[in-house]
């Protein structure tokens, strides 16, 4: 089996597991996209009939299947079934999650995780993946607090802006105090946000002072090299004035004779 594996690798082409991936990467992120959609749907659409609710949680079901016969279908065409398991730990969980609301943002942060894992970010994308991630961490949760907080006694949460505001103020660690949890549910995902809020700003800082130093970086050994073909040019031509006063010298020297 890992001499098929390495066989597979050795020649230069893709696997089937790979050929799979690619067709379906877009798909799956559409997929992603679209569940998100119609999680945010559920929660904001407060006055929703009941046929609606069970309309969006067929859907929700549909998606969840989507990814669970995708996970089974690369897991069949994998060389090592059980290494592709324990190396795809969010893939799992998709599929072991039920497809149920209060697991919904959990199921969303994955499918979205899943898909940026596939397409594997590179040094000169990392700010858009960073950006991504913290708009998406803000939305998912400010979502799951209004779906938790909305209508509950002593709430303050009267309408989405405020759970949008309730999140910026919380990962970003401001912590004004107008809005604040009254529900179990709703400190269990201020709990998360905050974890993740000090996670997404200390790997933002770290990301950004590690891109300024590359830049400064770059620009010593520009720097550099422009010093030294400047140094070069400077002896070429210190050479070039020596040889035109030997010239001169020369000529003079001829005009005497």
């Amino acid at each position: 089996m890992v001499l098929t594996r390495a066989a597979e690798h050795d020649d230069g082409q893709p696997s089937r597991r790979q050929v799979w991936e690619q067709a379906t990467g877009i798909p799956m992120v559409v997929l992603a996209v679209l569940f998100i959609g119609v999680y945010a749907w559920h929660v904001l659409d407060t006055g929703a009939s009941p046929r609606l609710d069970a309309w969006l949680e067929r859907v929700d079901i549909m998606i969840w299947a989507v990814f669970a016969a995708d996970f089974a279908v690369r897991m069949w065409l994998s060389t090592d079934r059980w290494r592709f398991v324990r190396t795809h730990p969010l893939e799992l969980l998709i599929v072991l999650l039920p497809p149920f609301r209060p697991v919904r943002l959990l199921r969303a942060a994955l499918l979205v995780l899943d898909t940026l894992n596939r397409n594997r970010v590179t040094r000169a994308r990392l700010a858009i993946f960073v950006g991504t991630s913290s708009a998406l961490t803000l939305v998912l949760c400010s979502l799951a607090f209004f779906d938790a907080e909305y209508g509950a006694p002593d709430s303050k949460i009267h309408n989405f802006g405020d759970a949008l505001w309730w999140s910026m103020v919380s990962v970003t660690t401001v912590g004004y105090g107008d809005v604040y949890p009254v529900t179990v549910h709703g400190r269990m995902i201020a709990l998360i946000l905050m974890t993740l809020g000090i996670g997404l700003i200390s790997f933002a800082i770290g990301t950004t002072t590690s891109w300024v130093m590359e830049q400064l970086r770059s620009v010593e050994v520009t720097a550099d090299r422009a010093d030294r073909e400047i140094t070069v040019l400077i002896d070429e031509i210190r050479a070039l004035r020596a040889e035109v006063a030997e010239l001169r010298a020369a000529a003079v020297r001829d005009g005497s004779d």
